[in-house]
């Protein structure tokens, strides 16, 4: 092979070789001077992932077609305390900002303590993204967009994660296929969980154990900052999946410790870096959330729940629900389960786990080994502090026990580790289905090409999701002209955590456009007197008006009194009753008037009690 010459210098071209090279390349010059620039490789890259996106866009609106006649009128989810809750708080963040108030902190639920809302599924970050809808058609269609685009967004973000471990677009998109609609998000769907079913952070942490632990890059400190990006962006989802990530890259660690010590060893130092970069970057990010978290006004100073309920169901790992389209025979093993149907989200099914352990035993990959431990870790740490089989305690403990004394660790619910499970169920379907494309074209890779498909299709889900009516009493619209401004209100029915209409009166509140604040309230908190609270407090009044409304008519002076000075002392200037079927209104408003002092005003389909002054 010849090289140009060069002149005395020695560095540069000839005056005939530069001629030559000139000419040569003036062709070439002119055709990328000419041509348009070459966007056609970006856009084939795109080809498979917008395919991809749109075929999980069309499972996730069959998933919830019940819905897509009345996005603006209903909520998914066979609940509605959870699905009006997170509809009060996705409404909350862009009326917040647009009118001066805190919006990780509120007074307009719980008045006048307020509701910690890092303590509650406030999700900012989700309600930041849904604000252009929520601004629009309103906080109720946000939901429900947020429900639909939940599986969708999970399970692209699986498919972009594996990227780095497999290059073969079929094996990715079936793995997220079975993650973004694996059984934990569709059993979180059916009673409204839009922060669970958003489940992005799982994904991005599989590409964080690829770019920190297995092949850190030149850049560990720009690595560790994405990380903790994803951390802070998590915070503003759910919080628990936060302290379940940590959990998970704390076992992914030690195993790949266990199995690769010296490339760990070698690697130590940009691992280093990359985690005081992550750590660093979350904790400036979320200071004022972990304020809140660790020291904020209202929040719990009690555990939320009994570590024995937090765990899962052992016999869910091979027993489905309602919402899976496959059942087993004989039926009824799904109603002895522990938990609700929202929570029964662990079933992997015989064929998967089969297909696992043939992947396990036959694929010569350690990225196999290491999912499927990890996997299993994880199922055992999900079935919390001990062993439960449909629905019977064996008290046989558990390691569970040991994280339950880790702060904030301790308060989350071990049954949602399932999520991660899922994860590495649908990585492994991954890696064994590149696996048998690395094998030729012959009858065996097929036909286990083919069973494989078939072990997927047990993840199905059923179709049962149901939607509850979100209906809002004709005052409601036009509350903000019969209220001051600085109102504050008490309204019967009460706000409750009742998974049935239990959050109604906080639909109401949005559809006043915030015209006031309310005394009552569904969340997690505390008050002074309180160290734990999932309610508003049942007042004076609202226990004289339960029995009101159910007939009883029979009212002390005292209870009178007690009533009309605790709705004084949280600041109550209106009582809005709203009747219902079944409710005696003559004597509920009777009941109303005696402690407020006013008579009363018929307003639209409501009853308007405005205190009397003290």
């Amino acid at each position: 092979m010849t090289t140009p010459s060069t002149d005395a210098a020695g560095d540069r071209p000839s005056c005939q070789t530069a001629a030559v090279t000139q000419a040569l390349t003036a062709p070439e010059q002119a055709v990328r001077e000419t041509d348009p620039p070459r966007t056609a490789p970006r856009l084939r890259a795109l080809r498979p992932l917008v395919i991809t996106a749109l075929v999980y866009l069309a499972g996730s609106l069959a998933l919830h077609r019940r819905v897509l006649g009345s996005l603006s009128t209903a909520t998914t989810g066979w609940t509605s305390s959870d699905s009006h809750l997170f509809v009060w708080w996705l409404n909350w963040l862009p009326w917040s900002l647009l009118n001066g108030q805190d919006p990780l902190f509120t007074t307009y639920q719980h008045f006048p303590v307020g509701v910690n809302s890092m303590w509650n599924t406030t999700a900012p970050v989700l309600a930041a993204l849904l604000s252009p809808v929520t601004l629009t058609a309103g906080p109720v269609a946000a939901y429900n967009i947020g429900m639909i685009l939940g599986p969708v967004v999970s399970g692209l973000a699986l498919v972009l994660a594996l990227r780095p471990y497999l290059q073969r677009w079929f094996p990715r998109a079936i793995a997220g296929a079975l993650y973004g609609f694996c059984p934990f998000i569709v059993a979180h769907t059916s009673v409204g969980h839009l922060n669970l079913v958003w489940a992005v952070l799982p994904p991005v942490l599989l590409w964080a154990v690829h770019a920190v632990f297995i092949r850190p890059g030149s850049r560990p400190w720009r690595t560790g900052a994405l990380l903790g990006l994803a951390f802070a962006v998590q915070t503003g989802i759910y919080t628990q999946t936060v302290a379940f990530g940590a959990v998970v890259l704390v076992v992914v660690a030690a195993l790949l410790a266990l199995r690769y010590p010296r490339r760990i060893t070698r690697h130590a130092s940009a691992i280093t870096k990359a985690g005081v970069a992550c750590i660093g970057l979350y904790v400036v990010l979320c200071a004022y959330p972990l304020y809140l978290l660790l020291a904020g006004p209202a929040r719990p100073r009690a555990p939320i729940r009994e570590p024995v309920e937090s765990g899962a169901d052992a016999a869910n790992l091979l027993v489905p629900t309602y919402l899976s389209r496959f059942q087993l025979r004989p039926a009824g093993h799904a109603e002895q389960l522990n938990a609700h149907g929202g929570e029964q989200g662990g079933y992997i099914g015989l064929g998967l786990l089969a297909l696992l352990l043939v992947a396990v035993v036959t694929v010569r990959r350690s990225a196999v080994r290491i999912t499927a431990a990890v996997g299993l870790v994880l199922v055992v740490l999900s079935l919390g502090v001990h062993l439960v089989v449909l629905n019977r305690d064996t008290d046989v403990p558990l390691p569970w026990q040991i994280l339950g004394q880790v702060p904030l660790v301790s308060q989350a619910e071990a049954v949602r580790l399932q999520i991660f499970v899922a994860l590495c169920v649908a990585v492994v379907v991954a890696l064994y289905l590149d696996h048998l494309a690395e094998q030729g074209s012959n009858g065996w890779r097929w036909a286990a090409t083919g069973a494989t498909l078939i072990a997927a299709a047990t993840w199905l889900p059923s179709g049962a999701q149901q939607v509850v009516p979100a209906t809002t009493p004709a005052f409601f619209t036009n509350a903000a002209e019969y209220l001051p401004p600085s109102a504050v209100v008490e309204t019967f029915p009460r706000v409750s955590g009742r998974w049935r209409g239990g959050a109604e009166p906080l639909l109401w509140q949005v559809v006043s456009g915030m015209a006031y604040r309310t005394t009552g309230g569904y969340f997690i908190g505390s008050d002074p007197t309180r160290d734990l609270l999932l309610e508003a407090p049942v007042s004076a009044y609202q226990v004289g008006a339960a029995e009101a409304a159910v007939g009883v008519s029979a009212f002390t002076d005292e209870l009178a009194a007690v009533a009309t000075r605790e709705l004084r002392a949280h600041g109550v200037t209106t009582v809005v009753v709203v009747g219902r079927p079944g409710v005696d209104l003559a004597r509920l408003t009777a009941w109303t008037s005696r402690v407020t002092g006013s008579p009363g005003e018929r307003v639209a389909d409501a009853w308007v009690f405005r205190l009397a002054p003290a």
